[in-house]
């Protein structure tokens, strides 16, 4: 049982007073729907893509997504990395880097062990494609499995993840059945050169109403259940914004319960979310189109100015019948933006 689960059951046996799940619509799970989806690639050892709009703490979910798969049936072993050191950095370190952490799922241990340096994109591919099928070869011998996962993948070098794809390929091509190595790459939504072959794409869905209740609950303690709903609204479930105000009430001893306090609740987050807004604001169709948002009704979709407002972590789609429409993010977004 993840520890967002056991946060919800707390939050079942809280008294009357206290937040109830179970009183909240379908979207309760949004996140906990995602988690699923993923994993039940994984046990199948399918390569997955995953979609990480701004502020939704890929890191924390893809650690416990390894722990659940660590202790689920079938198992699998998983390697959790972050790409986000490369930023800025040259494609031959960024080959060692994931020579590196490749050779690390050859080996009992997630110790160093020693990786040749490569001169050229072919040589990297070489020697990842290598290694790739040592860890299919090892984990077969013992009748497991073995996935990477990496986040942060938009810091890597255009180059390094088309030979990473490419290797990916020829791995696949090399064992078309009965793969024991998986490999899971995460980035955010503005990056569309990730790519893996015959890759499951997902997109990590921000938390329901529940779980931002039970997460904030997890960081604060339990608190008083109008505060607690106020604030898991407010939050429109979006990680960042859920743990800001988790540590906010766990360091006054309660939950702000003005929109005033929940804004300053959110403390150098919500000056980041100004900035995305600013930044918004400087161009004027852009501009046009959040203050049509503001008033918080799902509108048609119009991709020339919603797709940069969701790249910048502003908006979300939603499904209605007939047609998926655009939503403000969160109140929060409104509420930082008005403030």
């Amino acid at each position: 049982m993840s520890r967002l689960a056991r946060r919800l059951q707390m939050l079942k046996r809280a008294p009357e007073s206290r937040f109830d799940p179970d009183q909240h619509f379908l979207e309760a799970a949004l996140r906990g729907k995602t988690a699923r989806k993923v994993r039940a690639h994984l046990r199948r050892l399918d390569p997955i893509v995953l979609m990480t709009p701004r502020w939704s703490r890929p890191q924390s979910f893809l650690e416990e997504l390894a722990l659940d798969l660590a202790l689920g049936e079938p198992a699998v072993g998983c390697r959790t990395v972050s790409f986000r050191p490369l930023k800025g950095r040259a494609a031959p370190e960024a080959w060692y880097f994931i020579l590196t952490v490749l050779s690390q799922l050859t080996t009992d241990q997630w110790n160093d062990k020693p990786v040749p340096m490569v001169a050229g994109r072919r040589g990297f591919q070489t020697v990842a494609l290598d290694l790739l099928m040592e860890a299919q070869d090892r984990f077969a011998e013992r009748g497991a499995a073995v996935a990477l996962l990496g986040h942060g993948g938009e810091y890597l070098p255009v180059e390094t993840l088309e030979d990473l794809a490419e290797v990916w390929a020829k791995f696949k091509s090399w064992y078309p059945h009965d793969r024991k190595t998986t490999m899971l790459l995460a980035a955010s939504i503005d990056a569309p050169s990730i790519y893996l072959e015959d890759a499951k794409k997902v997109q990590l869905a921000d938390f329901g109403e529940a779980e931002a209740a039970a997460a904030i609950v997890g960081t604060a303690g339990l608190t008083g259940r109008r505060s607690l709903e106020t604030a898991a609204r407010f939050s429109g479930g979006i990680p960042e914004v859920v743990t800001a105000l988790g540590r906010a009430a766990r360091k006054h001893g309660e939950m702000p319960r003005t929109r005033a306090g929940l804004v300053r609740g959110l403390g150098p987050l919500g000056d980041e979310i100004r900035y995305a807004v600013d930044i918004a604001n400087a161009d004027s169709a852009l501009a046009d189109r959040l203050d049509m948002l503001m008033a918080g009704e799902p509108l048609i979709e119009e991709p020339s100015v919603d797709g940069p407002l969701m790249m910048a972590g502003l908006l979300r789609k939603v499904r209605l019948p007939g047609e998926d429409r655009v939503l403000l993010r969160a109140p929060a977004i409104g509420a930082v933006a008005q403030a």
